[in-house]
């Protein structure tokens, strides 16, 4: 068990880092052969950061509000938005009604949301789910372990995760999820023949 948690433990050390620099330079804007890649673009002009490889994630594995876990393979064949957020951020509050619209807009088109909420207990985040209702799937990150790795920087933090499991994008800070722009990027991607 120890060496689980040692491998673990570094294997997110090391995701953490390879995003943090990822995230620290901006990535060079998308021109020439490579403006083929619309949906590049697209995600880069409503802020996303674009990563330049496909990222493995680390093992995701995290009690609902119901305590049945939640596993990020769960979703495997989906795009994930996966998002960490706290019931105390005004930006986190903010973006969840667009959020909601938005996860309902594109769940029949193979894109949900996995929201992980960092650093709190399942009370807290039970009555805020209860007071505003959502309808896509809701993450515990009681220790505030995940938000650590995943979220350094601050929240909400959004990443883009392929059908195939691995991180393609991602963004600091809320949104209009619902924003002509941030839809439109989301139709292009989901319509792309991707590449990574």
């Amino acid at each position: 068990m120890r060496h689980y948690r040692t491998t673990f433990f570094t294997v997110s050390l090391l995701f953490f880092f390879l995003l943090a620099a990822t995230f620290a330079t901006e990535g060079p804007k998308l021109s020439g052969a490579n403006e083929s890649h619309t949906w590049k673009k697209a995600l880069q002009d409503i802020g996303f950061t674009v990563f330049p490889e496909a990222q493995t994630l680390p093992v995701l594995n995290v009690p609902g509000l119901d305590s049945k876990y939640i596993n990020i393979k769960d979703f495997s064949g989906s795009y994930v938005l996966l998002n960490f957020w706290a019931t105390w951020c005004p930006p986190c509050k903010a973006e969840m009604p667009s959020m909601e619209t938005f996860y309902k807009t594109f769940k029949d088109k193979k894109l949900t949301i996995f929201a992980i909420s960092t650093g709190e207990k399942p009370d807290t985040v039970k009555a805020f789910i209860k007071a505003n209702p959502h309808s896509f799937p809701i993450g515990l990150d009681v220790s505030g372990q995940l938000g650590a790795i995943f979220a350094s920087r601050g929240i909400p933090t959004t990443y883009i995760i392929n059908p195939e499991g691995k991180a393609i994008a991602g963004t600091i800070g809320g949104r209009d999820w619902m924003d002509k722009k941030t839809v439109e990027a989301f139709a292009i991607l989901l319509s792309s023949n991707r590449t990574n």
